[in-house]
């Protein structure tokens, strides 16, 4: 995390909003049109009913909301006292033309995430493909199994 630039950044903003241990900042599968900057406190992000981690000040989430439209993956809830900065995507694209450092910080931080979320998920039960689970992509049929005459490549 580049604290610098985020302060940098977000310094000279009023939109400060206050949440109580236990408050949902936002949830799954609602729709999005802002991303958060944590200036104070904890909060959890849960995904189903599980806890997947936690994040602590300065640290941006909800970033998906200003890049696309579609819906929360996960849920944001308070866990102490909260403050934080709400950004909406008008504001995100000005602030990223004007410190573009700041576009470049926050794809590194979607790929930290993507990565840790590949390698907790890599050791999860496999589901073999089935005509009701077709594999990688919709309809498509899995890979047939080698057997004794299977050329090698």
């Amino acid at each position: 995390m580049d604290e610098a630039l985020i302060q940098e950044v977000f310094r000279r903003t009023d939109d400060h909003r206050s949440f109580k241990p236990g408050e949902a900042i936002f949830r799954e599968g609602e729709p999005g049109s802002q991303m958060f900057i944590l200036v104070q406190g904890i909060v959890e992000v849960q995904v189903g009913n599980s806890i997947i981690g936690a994040f602590e000040p300065i640290e941006i989430f909800g970033e998906m909301a200003v890049i696309d439209a579609g819906p929360r993956s996960a849920s944001v809830i308070a866990k102490t006292d909260c403050k934080l900065i709400a950004v909406n995507q008008s504001r995100f694209l000005f602030l990223i033309q004007q410190k573009p450092q700041l576009a470049i910080h926050i794809m590194s931080m979607l790929v930290e995430r993507i990565r840790w979320m590949n390698s907790n998920t890599a050791s999860l039960p496999q589901v073999e493909p089935t005509p009701a689970n077709p594999g990688p992509a919709s309809g498509t049929a899995a890979a047939p199994t080698p057997g004794p005459n299977t050329p090698v490549a």
